[in-house]
């Protein structure tokens, strides 16, 4: 069953930068979703209106610079919203960038492969590597500055589970 697909609303959830600079100087940030389509072959990437089991989205998450003076210190953070899971190896960035990953509810960002120590039947701790479907949040620290009137983009994909 395919559902209306709300951009707008995921909008404020994934577009969270932080910064010390963010409260003082001008940042403009947008998201464009796009529905991954697969014709003869070859992807087209069309306005995520709606979307369905199995779909795959691409987010775009765009951050420009509007102020007349270089930032830095730039956080971007890409959730995975409800009902949907990352699909592995997705992640771009416009600009060199630390990626990172979390598969909890805290500030846990660790670099790929993502990995938490569990306990067996046992008693004994071993650590497991966390598939990329289970990851519930993406960051990127980006190690370059924001030029007076640079877009930096930031892209990654989920599937609709």
């Amino acid at each position: 069953m395919k559902c209306k697909f709300l951009g707008s609303a995921l909008l404020s959830s994934l577009l969270l930068a932080t910064a010390a600079w963010a409260q003082e100087t001008p940042l403009e940030s947008s998201l464009e979703s796009y529905l991954v389509v697969e014709e003869g072959g070859e992807e087209r990437l069309m306005p995520a209106e709606e979307a369905g089991p199995g779909d795959t989205i691409e987010y775009r998450l765009l951050y420009t610079n509007v102020s007349d003076r270089t930032l830095s210190g730039l956080v971007v953070n890409g959730p995975i919203p409800d009902n949907t899971r990352y699909v592995g190896d997705t992640d771009n960035a416009s600009v060199a960038a630390e990626f990172t990953v979390s598969a909890g509810a805290g500030d846990d960002f660790q670099s790929e492969p993502y990995t938490r120590v569990v306990t067996g039947e046992n008693g004994n701790q071993q650590e497991e590597v966390v598939p990329p479907e289970d990851y519930t949040r993406l960051r990127w620290e980006p190690v370059e500055s924001i030029a007076p009137e640079q877009t930096q983009t930031y892209v990654y994909r989920v599937e609709v589970e």
